[in-house]
């Protein structure tokens, strides 16, 4: 696709672009074949980013949406799914690429944490608090979803 682009405002010349770069962003997908509109994803989502929709399926605003994975864990059709969409440009062609997330472990780095807070205010499960010089994370509430790791401005907060 991209050397099509190239060769035609090249005059018909190869090019093939050594761009080393990549580029990725979380999304969530509904599959309107599996949905049966129960509705458990709208009443457990801790944002609101979940609209039911008549007939169906479910509606997710994705500048709401924190990725938690509360909506796959309660989809009783495994209607759900959320991933890392990557793009990149390999040997002159555009490649994307579809990983499914599901964080095991939160790693936090007092050294590079301002303590902000700005994790703390922005986690819906309020799993994190301010101890002395430090953040504790209160991992019964945690649901590895990343978003404070999203929104820590030092990145501080890493996911695995």
């Amino acid at each position: 696709m991209l050397n099509d682009i190239l060769k035609k405002y090249f005059n018909g010349e190869e090019i093939i672009p050594k761009f080393n770069i990549r580029s990725s962003m979380k999304k969530i997908e509904v599959d309107d074949e599996k949905c049966i509109a129960c509705n458990r994803c709208v009443e457990i989502c801790p944002v609101d980013a979940i609209e039911a929709n008549t007939p169906f399926p479910v509606e997710i605003d994705e500048k709401k949406c924190i990725y938690c994975g509360k909506c796959v864990d309660v989809c009783p059709v495994d209607a759900i799914t959320i991933f890392k969409a990557s793009a990149k440009i390999e040997d002159g062609e555009l490649v994307v690429e579809k990983n499914i997330i599901k964080y095991k472990e939160l790693i936090y780095n007092r050294e590079k944490c301002c303590l902000c807070l700005v994790c703390l205010k922005n986690c819906p499960f309020d799993a994190i608090s301010e101890e002395k010089d430090a953040l504790k994370f209160d991992m019964k509430k945690c649901t590895l979803c990343g978003h404070c790791g999203d929104v820590c401005p030092l990145d501080a907060i890493e996911f695995r």
